[in-house]
């Protein structure tokens, strides 16, 4: 009797389970949290505010309320969709913290919103190195996936082992910029890897560039003829300006960009 209920139980289960499946959407837009077929809808894709092109030069290092919040570092150009403010910062969070599969957004919207067609490809993309203990804490490495998805859209390779990262030895919060910048400098590592004359540094999002500056540094001191780009998805200004922003609407109409 026991074992006929307990049957009849999973049966009701599984019927409910296929039922409220079939019910679902295949996918919700992991930003208005309607029905889509792809991760962002097109319409939250369209909403979204990305640099004033050609108000904003596709390098950002031209412009100078970008140039003057960054440390300065050896690189020559940089490349981001726009300011680290939602709904940016909210994708952006979502892939660090549990969603690896919104690389594939991401990078399309870098390749779609940043990158100009105009720009040399560099002949690598290094991601930025994780520390041992956030690899395990997230259980992936966020910008080698990143860079791996922009590099299979941009046929550009991705070096993996160029550099590697240990435990920072001071809190960077404690320290003032030239201190995080010492103790940056501590915690990376580079290898041996030969690199091309042109490479680009990923990060998702780029802050103060103290990390890019210190990596950029590296990279010159062992390759004094490299070239050195930056690309993020966001970066955070000194100082926001709306007028620098444009919907993705008006950008892509702007750009020719397919759909």
């Amino acid at each position: 009797m026991y074992l006929s209920t307990v049957k009849s139980g999973i049966k009701v289960f599984k019927w409910l389970r296929a039922t409220l499946h079939s019910c679902l959407p295949d996918s919700l837009c992991y930003l208005c949290q309607q029905p889509a077929a792809a991760q962002v809808c097109r319409t939250c894709e369209h909403d979204c505010l990305y640099f004033n092109y050609p108000v904003v030069p596709a390098n950002l290092l031209q412009w100078p309320p970008i140039k003057k919040g960054l440390t300065r570092g050896y690189y020559s150009s940089v490349y981001a969709c726009g300011y680290y403010q939602w709904p940016l910062n909210q994708l952006v969070k979502q892939f660090k913290t549990g969603h690896p599969q919104l690389a594939q957004t991401l990078a399309e919207w870098f390749v779609r919103y940043a990158w100009s067609s105009e720009a040399p490809l560099p002949g690598c993309i290094l991601p930025v190195p994780t520390s041992a203990w956030r690899f395990a804490r997230r259980r992936y490495h966020q910008t080698l996936l990143l860079a791996n998805a922009i590099g299979q859209k941009l046929s550009v390779p991705v070096y993996t082992d160029w550099a590697s990262r240990g435990s920072l030895q001071r809190k960077q919060q404690l320290l003032g910029r030239q201190a995080r910048l010492n103790n940056l400098t501590q915690a990376y590592t580079l290898s041996e890897t030969s690199l091309p004359s042109r490479v680009a540094i990923l990060d998702d999002v780029v802050t103060t560039g103290a990390t890019a500056a210190t990596l950029s540094k590296m990279l010159k001191a062992a390759n004094p003829d490299i070239q050195i780009d930056l690309w993020a998805i966001a970066i955070t200004p000194s100082k926001p300006d709306s007028a620098a922003l444009v919907p993705g609407s008006i950008r892509k109409l702007r750009m020719k960009l397919p759909n």
